[in-house]
């Protein structure tokens, strides 16, 4: 017996009224007719000589002869679909935008475990932060952009990753000379530490400005102080003892779960900004992998936040 075009789409058939133990429901996954399924099946077991189901009154069972077959059948189909799959898969790398203190402390110590998941995809990894829409994207050859911002895109497909949270930071040692800030008495001799951009657009000390009306509404405290173009300067400032920043959980947690950096008196805020993914084609098959392996990602790091930094939703 020769496997002509025939027979591979009447195993097609087979395979999915196996499955499903119905041909209605099979013909209904492959988009045939009812009759079409049952007639595919008919000239396949007249072809083999033998059956393959037993037709009861609501219901179909196979054969001895026919569970043997579906399992080979499926095998073959699955291993089948898996490597149209994966050499469906472009051989360049793919090129991921993000914003160079995420890049940093979030996404770059995870990218190990997604090569290691998914060596097939080939990630290259561009840290920046300017504005984005399909044109730059396509001008640019960037394949997927993660930013921080409270923009709503339009342009292309934007999922949102991560909400986010504020949190005052910094070192024991710099809270201990300041017992005032620790007990959230006093701001005096304080250092404000700012990221002088966060997203584009942003208002000055807008992460500062969010934290303080909900922690000390109506507080006029000054709150100039010395600005970083990067989140992740500002913190190293802080960690050096040179005075207290706004963290970002997706950047700050690590240095609290060692201890390097501490909260002061006060609760995380949320951020007017989110993690949003931007992808210039989602249908490319490496984006919908690192795309899914992004939000998952995410989902796993909001639990682990959730329960170190007692953030309250």
């Amino acid at each position: 017996m020769h496997l002509d075009s025939s027979l591979l789409g009447a195993l097609r058939c087979f395979e999915a009224a196996a499955r499903l133990l119905s041909f209605t429901q099979a013909a209904r996954s492959l988009s045939l007719t009812q009759s079409a399924v049952s007639q595919q099946i008919r000239h396949l077991e007249d072809r083999l000589g033998y059956l393959l189901f037993v037709r009861q009154a609501r219901s179909l069972k196979l054969t001895e002869n026919g569970e043997i077959l579906f399992e080979v059948t499926t095998r073959a189909l699955g291993d089948i679909q898996a490597t149209l799959q994966r050499l469906g898969i472009s051989n360049s790398p793919l090129q991921v935008s993000c914003l160079p203190s995420f890049a940093l402390q979030w996404l770059m110590p995870r990218l190990t475990e997604f090569h290691r998941q998914e060596p097939d995809v080939s990630v290259r990894l561009k840290a920046e932060f300017q504005s984005v829409d399909r044109q730059s994207m396509r001008v640019d050859d960037i394949d997927i952009a993660v930013r921080y911002d409270p923009m709503t895109y339009s342009e292309v497909k934007a999922d949102v990753l991560l909400d986010e949270f504020l949190v005052a930071v910094a070192t024991p040692e710099y809270l201990a000379a300041h017992p005032g800030l620790a007990q959230g008495a006093s701001f005096d001799g304080v250092v404000f530490l700012h990221d002088a951009s966060p997203w584009v657009g942003a208002t000055e000390f807008v992460e500062w400005r969010t934290w303080m009306e909900a922690n000390h509404p109506g507080d006029q405290h000054d709150i100039d102080g010395p600005q970083f173009n990067l989140s992740s300067l500002a913190l190293a400032a802080a960690a050096n003892h040179q005075g207290v920043a706004i963290g970002r959980t997706a950047l700050i947690y690590d240095d609290i779960r060692s201890g390097r950096l501490v909260p002061i008196y006060g609760n995380p805020v949320k951020s007017p900004a989110r993690y949003v993914l931007l992808s210039r084609d989602p249908f490319d098959r490496r984006t919908t992998i690192f795309s899914n392996w992004m939000q998952n990602e995410c989902r796993r790091f909001d639990q682990y936040r959730l329960s170190i930094l007692g953030i309250q939703r």
